[in-house]
């Protein structure tokens, strides 16, 4: 459906109100521009036009994706890159901003005390039922071990 004509000034105004929502990266930016009727050639020079500007940066858009990866969907390092990929973030960007297994210890904790909130007891089946969701979250090894671990140690206390 085409609402402006294929302009510039078309483009960006739309790419504008796209903005006004949230942030968004160049593929995410591009394929809107194209749904919306936009030319090709069009659309990459309203994102050439966007990016110089510092509107459109998909590094920063890729640090809000990591952080909401991590606070709000409790993902582990593996699925967070998998995520940003998903959303259009370059390989090179995702892997620069992942950070190590320890940023995502925190995660993995809070999502082990969310599961087990109204839990009866904690045994081994409940400790394999968990490792594999952690696992199955992108989590590495090393990570769920410790936070298995400090659980663990929180519940002797």
């Amino acid at each position: 459906m085409k609402i402006f004509e294929d302009s510039l000034e078309g483009a960006l105004k739309y790419a504008f109100r796209l903005l006004g929502y949230r942030d968004r990266g160049e593929k995410e930016m591009h394929e809107k521009l194209s749904l919306k009727g936009f030319s090709g050639n069009t659309a990459l020079k309203a994102i050439e036009y966007l990016k110089e500007r510092g509107y459109i940066d998909d590094r920063r858009f890729a640090e809000l994706l990591r952080k909401d990866a991590l606070t709000r969907k409790y993902l582990g390092r593996r699925a967070v890159k998998s995520y940003l990929m998903n959303k259009g973030i370059s390989d090179d960007i995702a892997s620069a901003i992942l950070g190590n297994d320890n940023d995502y210890f925190d995660a993995a904790k809070k999502l082990i005390e969310k599961k087990l909130r109204n839990a009866k007891i904690y045994d081994e089946n409940t400790k394999k039922r968990l490792w594999g969701m952690l696992s199955r979250r992108g989590f590495s090894y090393d990570t769920i071990s410790m936070a298995l671990k400090f659980y663990e140690a929180k519940e002797e206390e």
